[in-house]
This record gives structure tokens, sequence and C-alpha cells, in this order.
């Protein structure tokens, strides 16, 4: 049998068959006509899905008791609004759910009789994936907009032969803006030939359609004068599906502070080159007049010290000394000269082998002394050996120098392994960041001579500076200048700790040769 298409049963099974929501309500008015709630007469499937609860539980009761609170909200006054008017409405809104959770439907409302057909399509899946997608941009402008560097995109133009015959400008950032001085909207749109015509020209025209149709990245530094923008940039360019994304920044203070520094590196060195030259020629020039002055005196003293009176020889004495002490400062000042201009390719040196021909030399005054010497097994290094002679000799002499009267010198060289970070070099330095996690001998000799007070440290290595009169101690105030130049020239570090009559250690710290050489037969632990 056929069935009638006003069939309640057939229209009821059609609504509950909706994949919508669908609840019709009648309005419940006052003496005056005014509505005062609205009475539920139909519910279907999905309604009852969305709300939680049955028709049965929902039928001709009051949205009022339903939904307290509900009366409210702007809903049911476009409800009122769509049953006075008579004319539909559709909007969006969010429904909170039985779960606790929060669904969002488009909501059409229909008048029906003295009331309102309200239909609800579920959109949340399509509302979320739009929220992330708006949350997502709105996260990508944020990091675009809060980049120091500018950063645009360009889409390639190309003809009918495929060819890029131009970039069209898609996307341009806050800092884009103000580095070019044009606003995005005056940038969007536009191809990079009419914004930037002179660098569109300079070859990065071409570097750009280059990484657009190979995939590789395009770096470079390059100075721009033209289309507005005048200084240094730093330009990045990457493919971005058929296109490039361009990322630059200003980088004129930074290269204007580099050529600067560099033309300051330039000139000290130059300046160092001609001290060291003149403090060479001029102590290659003292020489020859020194020696005159040292061989009149011994002339006099030997041929005519018979005539001259007592005053007389005391004077030439005095010369003869004088010219004594200024010879040693010559070489001193020779040594300095050398070991800071000189530079020899550094070889394996084995410090043992140089302390002990440093120990020879000083034979004679270890023996009037008396001194003990007591020395651990030494490392081999790379380095310059003459250099660290030097620095060997002149802490050892100083050492044998420095002593207590009636007390024979105790003088001890010791040698253990640390990382840079371990170092203490000297106050008012620092231990460079390369150098922290590498491996260093500090490298000590300690004796049990008049020390000094720390409070000079800053003094004893600084050339000519000297802490006891040239009457108590000999010498020109230059060897430990020289320990500190050696140190450095090896890219070490010095340091020294002391009190008044309980010592003094100095420590050299030299980098460890890679790989570890253990030529002694005995590896040094830390």
């Amino acid at each position: 049998m056929r069935t009638a298409p006003n069939d309640p049963h057939l229209l009821r099974a059609a609504l509950d068959f909706s994949s919508n929501g669908i609840v019709i309500y009648d309005c419940v008015r006052d003496k005056q006509g005014d509505i005062q709630d609205f009475r539920v007469i139909l519910a279907n499937k999905k309604a009852e899905e969305i709300t939680g609860m049955t028709e049965a539980q929902m039928l001709g009761r009051l949205v009022g008791d339903l939904f307290p609170g509900s009366l409210e909200q702007d809903f049911w006054r476009y409800a009122a609004q769509v049953i006075a008017s008579g004319q539909p409405y559709e909007f969006e809104a969010a429904y909170p759910l039985p779960n606790g959770r929060e669904a969002w439907y488009t909501i059409n409302l229909a008048p029906y009789g003295d009331g309102v057909a309200v239909s609800l399509n579920d959109i949340t899946e399509r509302y979320l994936r739009q929220k992330s997608s708006e949350e997502q941009t709105d996260l990508i402008e944020s990091m675009l907009n809060g980049s120091l560097n500018g950063l645009v995109m360009f889409k390639a133009l190309r003809n009918e032969q495929g060819v890029v015959y131009d970039l069209q400008l898609k996307l341009a950032n806050e800092a884009a803006a103000s580095l070019t001085g044009l606003s995005p909207d005056e940038m969007v749109g536009r191809t990079l030939k009419k914004l930037f015509p002179t660098l569109a020209y300079s070859g990065l025209f071409e570097q750009y359609v280059q990484t657009i149709e190979t995939g590789s990245s395009y770096r470079t530094e390059s100075y721009y004068e033209a289309d507005g923008l005048n200084g240094w940039y730093e330009i990045l360019a990457a493919k971005f599906d058929d296109g490039v994304l361009v990322s630059f920044i200003d980088i004129t203070a930074s290269k204007r502070y580099q050529q600067d520094l560099q033309k300051y590196i330039e000139e000290l060195q130059r300046s160092n080159k001609n001290l060291e030259q003149f403090a060479y020629i001029a102590s290659h020039d003292l020489q020859e007049p020194l020696r005159k002055i040292t061989a009149f005196g011994e002339v006099l003293q030997t041929q005519y010290g018979h005539v001259i009176d007592t005053f007389g020889t005391d004077l030439i004495d005095r010369m003869r000394s004088a010219a004594q002490r200024m010879n040693v400062l010559i070489q001193d000042l020779l040594t300095f000269s050398r070991i800071s201009s000189q530079r020899e390719p550094f070889r394996k040196v084995n410090l043992q082998t140089i302390v002990g021909e440093v120990l020879g030399d000083l034979e004679t005054a270890i023996r009037d002394k008396q001194a003990v010497i007591d020395i651990t097994v030494l490392p081999v290094v790379k380095g310059d050996a003459l250099q660290l002679r030097q620095l060997f000799q002149n802490l050892l002499s100083n050492a044998l120098k420095f002593t207590k009267a009636a007390i024979a010198p105790n003088i001890r060289i010791n040698c253990v392994q640390l990382l840079g970070r371990d170092i203490t070099p000297l106050p008012g330095t620092s231990v460079r960041a390369s150098d922290l996690d590498k491996e260093f001998y500090a490298i000590s000799i300690a004796d049990n001579g008049i020390g000094f007070n720390d409070k000079y440290l800053d003094r004893i290595f600084t050339i000519f500076q000297r802490l006891h009169g040239r009457s108590e101690y000999q010498g020109t105030g230059i060897g430990l200048a020289i320990v500190q130049k050696v140190a450095d020239n090896h890219q070490g570090y010095v340091n020294a700790h002391s009190q008044i009559g309980e010592g003094a250690t100095f420590t050299v710290y030299l980098p460890v040769a890679e790989p570890m050489v253990e030529d002694m037969g005995v590896r040094l632990k830390k």
C-alpha cells in the first residue's frame, strides 16, 4: 500500500533522519501580547542528542524551566525578531554539551505559526579547524612581525615559456616595512622590478630566480644605495613553493664597526711594528757608544789609574758600573723586541730539556747560593724553544735573585694538567671563552725567597716596573714582561701569588699539544 505524502509518520521519520537538530517552539504571551517565554512542541532525534534530553522530557515545557537563565541570551531575542518580522535569520553560536565541552552550530530560525522553528547544524569540526588555522596564522604573523629581520615573500611570475620575468611580492613583515620605508600595503601585490628597480638589475634578481629553479639557498652581504635604501644588508634567500622567501637585516652599524676596528688594528700593528723597529735599531745604535765608554773606562783605569786620585777612581768605577747596567738593559730590550716581533714556526719542545739547559747556565749562581732545585717531570709542548728558554731563564733567575739572607734557596718546579676553566689568570684578565674546555699544563716555580705584596701583582709583569731599588737587587724590570709576552705568544696565561717573607709562586699555563705527547714515558695527571 502506498503511503500518503502527508502521512505524519513519514514526516516524523524524515525529521528524525535529519542530521540537523530541529526544535519547534510556541510563544507564551502575556495579556498585552508580549512574548514571555517559549514552549517546546516538537524535537527530533538530533535535538535530543544535542540537549541530552528526550522529546518526552521537553514537550510542553517552557524554555525558562528547561534552560534557566537562557531567556536573557541573544538566541531568544533573535527568535522574537523572526516571529515579529516573519523573516528567517541565521547565525553561529556555541552550545554547551552534557559532557561539559562546547559545540558550535549554524542556527537557522524560521517563523512557524505563533512560534519559531529552530534548525541546528553542527559545525564544530569546521569551526575548530578554522580556529586552529586562524591561530596558526596569528602565530605566524606574530613571529614574522616580531622578527628583527625583514621578511618578504615573492611569487614567480612566468611567461608562456615558463621563464621567470619578475617576482610579485605576496608578504612583507613589519621589519621589512621599517627597513624599506614602505608599508606592507604599499609593497604587497607589486613586483620586485617596480619596487626596487636598481636592486632587480644588480644581480640579486638572477640569484633569486636561481634559488626558485634549483632550490639552493643564497646568502650574501651587499652595500645598497638606491630605491630608498642606504647601507649594508645581509640577505638570505630560500625557495618557497614557486617563489622565494627573502630575509634581510641592516648590518650597516656592525659593518662600519668592523671596518673601523680593522682600521684601528692595522694602525696599531703599524705602530707596534714601528715601535719594535725603533727599539731594535735604538738598542743596536746604543751598543757602539756604550762599547766605547766601556773601553775608554778600562784604558783610564789600566793606563792612568796610578796618576788618578781616589775620587777619580771612584768616578771611573761608577761609569763602568753604569755602562754595565746599560748593556744589560740594551740586551733585555733586544730580547723583548725579538720576542714581540719574531714569529718562528712552532715545533715540539721538550720542557724537561729546556729547564735542564737553563739550570746548567745558572750553575754558578746555584752553587754559590747552595740552592736546592726540586723538579718534576715536565711535558712536551708546541712552541718556540728560544722563547720558552728565555721564559724559564727569567723565572729561575728571579727565584735565585730574591732570596733571604743566610737561608739557602729552595726552588720547586711542578706541573699539573687542568682545563682552561680552572685557570686563575692575572687580575683584570680572563680566560678566553674558546679556551674554557681546552687542556693546559700549569707549570709552577715556587721559591722560599723574600716574596712580595700581592697588591703589586699588576705591576710586576709591566715592563720597567720594579718593586725594589737597584741598590738592593740588580735588574732592568723587563724580565717578567718577557715572561708574559712569551706566554701570550704561546696562547697561554701567567699568574703569581706571594706574601712578603713567604716566598713566591709563578705559574705559567701552556696549551696541551694534541694529541697528548708522552715522550717522557710518564703521563701527567690532573
